[in-house]
This record gives C-alpha cells, structure tokens and sequence, in this order.
C-alpha cells in the first residue's frame, strides 16, 4: 500500500513538472520557437535531432542558454562524432564580413523595407533601395544589388546566412514574405 501511494505521489508529481514545463519552454532565450527556425533543416533524422536540441531547444550558442555547458557539449559531441561536421548554428555566414550592406543590416545601421523568399533566394532590400540577397544557386551565394562581388557558400554557410538575414530584417519589425 505505502509503495503505491510513493509511485502515486511520484507520477503527480512527474506529470506538474512536465505540464508546467511546456509553457516555461515554449520559446527559448533568443525568442524563436524551435519551429520557427531553419538552421538545422538540411539535417536528417538523429542529426537532426541532435541539431535541434543543441541550436534550437536548449539554445547552446546563446549566453541564456536552457542547458548545462555539459548538457551541450555532450550534444555538440555527438553530433560531431555523428556527422564530422560543426554543429550549423556555430557556422557563421562570410557575407557579413566581405560585403557591407550584409553588415549595415546586421547592425541596423540601415532601415529594411522588405524581405521577400522564394524557394531558392532570399532578398532584403533596404529604404535606399540597395538589396542584399542569397541565392541556392548553383553555385550558392550572397551578394548585393546582384553584382560583384559575389561570395560562393558551402551548403552550411548558405543556410546560415539565409537565416541570418531573415533575423536580421525580423529584428527590425520586418516580416519575410513568400512570392511563390
């Protein structure tokens, strides 16, 4: 009797923890919900996952982070010994150090006026007009006002700065908006 009434009083209490859990964990500390996110789309099943836990839930690469560094490093691990690859969300996207409009944004020092994506490119265009943008390709690339220079991505960079720049025209109150 005593044993059922302890295992009772466990599984109330298991079942508070993970009710009241869902909504502490329903954005994490950079304010995106995980399904808002992309960095690890290009990933597949326990890569993804791992992905996931590591960029998105348990926000590792943020200083308010919802995990150990333990926790993190563990995933971060994992995945590395999974794929032999960098975890995406430490990928940095190079547009914003060789082309300035990618930086203007980043820093806000322009005002957005517009994003717009389609399934292979991604525009952001600014209040003078100039526009930042990064293509699929083939082959992927970034570049301004569709000239020179243009700076060709691996696969991880690419999805980096596509996400990059669609936060970058979020933070500043602009919604990007599919011309499908």
């Amino acid at each position: 009797m005593r044993k059922s009434v302890r295992t009772s009083v466990w599984s109330i209490c298991i079942s508070v923890m993970v009710v009241t859990s869902g909504a502490a964990f329903a954005k994490t500390p950079d304010k995106q919900p995980p399904s808002q996110e992309t960095v690890c789309s290009n990933e597949k099943g326990a890569a993804y996952g791992l992905c996931n836990a590591y960029c998105e839930a348990m926000d590792c690469t943020d200083p308010n982070q919802h995990a150990s560094d333990a926790g993190c490093n563990a995933v971060k691990k994992k995945f590395e010994q999974m794929t032999g690859r960098p975890m995406p969300c430490a990928v940095q996207c190079p547009c914003n150090d060789m082309l300035q409009l990618f930086a203007s944004i980043s820093k806000k020092t322009v005002k957005v006026e517009q994003c717009t994506f389609a399934p292979n490119v991604l525009y952001v265009v600014t209040n003078a007009g100039d526009f930042a943008l990064v293509s699929d390709g083939p082959p992927p690339l970034c570049s301004v006002n569709g000239e020179a220079p243009f700076v060709e991505l691996t696969a991880s960079e690419l999805l980096a700065c596509r996400v990059a720049l669609r936060k970058a025209a979020e933070a500043q109150g602009v919604t990007c908006q599919s011309v499908e």
